[in-house]
């Protein structure tokens, strides 16, 4: 049991001497100047215990809690918290510091990744500008990129007189033909139909019009009754001459209407006789032309030649390139005038059909002479 001070003897008993019992002898005195020692370490020194939870300040708070449990919070948490501060002592960083430091990091990372964004978007943008400049016609900017510098010059000189031409131009890459933008450069009266061909139907119209027998109609190819139909490889706004030609001798021969420029087309696609060349092979026009009524036959190319066979008929003609356009196709000679000229209708050329030529100039021209005839019906044979 611990010393106390009540347990010290307050007075002398009797037959005590001062010199006994007044004042503790010296074995007592040390064992008492002990007690107090320790006492004192006591008080300065925590209490250990493995039992009872103690509290910061090292007292017992009266709780009895078995080893390695937690109040709380987790003591092998709480060692490790210990060892990262201890860390980041030893590195000079407190909690604030650490923080900052993430902060920049996190940053750091954003701001590289956004150089590299910026970079590869730069990059992507110099590339799509230069395959811009590539782009450009670099004849003429108003033309569009991909137009051969011939059909530039072509354009050039125009290009502020109209707008639709304009517009041709700009869009001339849309035309997978480059013979429909000459037609319209060739032709005022085809620019309108040139224009509207990249959002047209593929399609035929109605004919509409009347005819008379002896009376030949001034057709041409790019009429948009027929013109936006697919033939030969193109549209028939520019290899339609053969049907066209051939539709013109019909009508006038018969007075009908009905093997319009797109119906004799599909009889000739149906029977492979379209040609990359002029369009038509000359096959098509006696082999459809007795299909639907006519008599065709084929003679030497001349002058002579020509007047014989307009004194009975018409005569179709294959025109050389570069006679009346850049390119070999067919037209219709109607007749023979009072003067020895002749009246050609070109289904290609506004211009070679508004005016009367020699008949030399058109048989030198050509490379093809037909005369066209209605066949002889069964009456007229018979009535012979």
């Amino acid at each position: 049991m611990p010393y106390s001070y009540n347990d010290r003897p307050r007075g002398y008993g009797s037959g005590q001497s001062r010199s006994s019992h007044g004042r503790p002898s010296g074995d007592r005195r040390q064992g008492t100047a002990h007690v107090r020692d320790a006492q004192r370490r006591e008080s300065r020194t925590p209490y250990r215990s493995n039992r009872n939870y103690r509290t910061i300040s090292g007292h017992d708070a009266g709780l009895n809690v078995p080893n390695n449990s937690r109040i709380g919070f987790d003591r092998s948490n709480f060692k490790g918290s210990r060892r990262r501060g201890n860390l980041l002592s030893r590195l000079g960083l407190s909690n604030r510091g650490l923080a900052v430091l993430l902060v920049g990091l996190v940053l750091l990372i954003l701001l590289i990744f956004g150089i590299s964004s910026c970079v590869t978007s730069c990059n992507n943008s110099g590339k799509q500008t230069k395959s811009a400049q590539k782009e450009v016609n670099s004849y003429d900017g108003r033309v569009a990129a991909g137009v051969s510098e011939s059909l530039t010059k072509q354009f050039t000189p125009v290009l502020d007189q109209n707008k639709k031409l304009s517009w041709i131009a700009a869009h001339a890459d849309e035309y997978a033909d480059a013979r429909l933008c000459e037609l319209a450069l060739r032709e005022e009266d085809a620019i309108d139909f040139v224009a509207g061909l990249p959002k047209a139907k593929a399609t035929a119209k109605k004919y509409g019009d009347g005819n008379e027998k002896g009376s030949y109609p001034l057709l041409y190819d790019w009429d948009t009754r027929w013109g936006y139909v697919k033939y030969a490889g193109s549209v028939m706004g520019v290899t339609g001459s053969g049907p066209t030609s051939l539709s013109m001798a019909y009508m006038g021969l018969t007075g009908k209407t009905d093997q319009t420029p797109n119906a004799l087309a599909e009889l000739s696609t149906e029977g492979k006789y379209t040609d990359k060349g002029s369009g038509t092979k000359k096959e098509f026009f006696t082999k459809v032309g007795a299909q639907v009524g006519l008599s065709v036959k084929e003679y030497t190319s001349s002058a002579d030649n020509l007047s014989i066979v307009l004194s009975n008929g018409v005569a179709i003609v294959q025109l050389n390139a570069n006679f009346t356009t850049p390119y070999a196709h067919w037209a219709l000679v109607i007749k023979t005038n009072d003067d020895g000229s002749v009246t050609m209708y070109d289904p290609d050329s506004t211009s070679a059909s508004g005016h009367t030529w020699a008949a030399g100039t058109i048989a030198k021209n050509a490379s093809t002479l037909l005369s066209v005839t209605a066949a002889a019906s069964s009456d007229d044979s018979s009535s012979r």
